[in-house]
């Protein structure tokens, strides 16, 4: 038995809010990638542009059900764009003299193909986790736990037993019933 729902209505209603969660993790989670393999960090309006153009095959991707096996490679795809938009955006502080004497282009290295492949697990795992836990928000908004209260059980001494009860709780012998006398 599952508890994951499934998107219904023609519309997604909250698709905007879910294209910004997964626009801040894939990002985020690029830009640590990137700048732990050592590669350049964009400047704040190239990662602004980037961040919109994730954001906007967020809100493409996310107005229709995305199915779980499809998500890996959209998310790899996202960290394959982010790696070399990065080195499109990033600042450039060299001068034309000094390109003789600059290194060659890291590129792919593999500290940074590791970095992106565990991003983008990370990201496709973060994306499961969420949309489980939304889910059980929802099977729990639309089945809310029944109020138990609790019932206060008397003393021993409080309670009376009437005499017609005492034939049953008395042990079944052999032969005629007691005689129950009334006290």
């Amino acid at each position: 038995m599952t508890v994951e729902a499934g998107v219904v209505q023609a519309r997604a209603p909250h698709a905007p809010a879910r294209a910004l969660a997964a626009t801040v993790v894939v990002v985020t989670g690029a830009l640590a990638a990137h700048t732990w393999a050592g590669g350049t960090v964009p400047t704040g309006p190239g990662l602004a542009l980037v961040a919109t153009v994730v954001m906007a095959g967020g809100l493409l991707l996310f107005t229709r059900e995305v199915p779980l096996w499809a998500l890996l490679p959209v998310v790899g795809a996202a960290q394959l764009g982010l790696h070399e938009s990065f080195g499109l955006v990033a600042e450039h502080t060299l001068h034309p003299g000094h390109a003789a004497v600059a290194s060659p282009d890291q590129g792919w290295t593999w500290q940074m193909v590791a970095a992106h492949v565990f991003v983008t697990l990370l990201t496709a795992v973060l994306w499961w986790a969420g949309r489980r836990a939304a889910a059980y928000a929802v099977w729990l908004r639309v089945h809310p736990q029944l109020v138990v209260v609790a019932e206060l059980r008397r003393r021993r001494a409080d309670v009376l037993v009437r005499v017609s009860l005492v034939h049953l709780l008395v042990a079944p012998r052999r032969g005629p019933p007691l005689a129950v006398r009334p006290t």
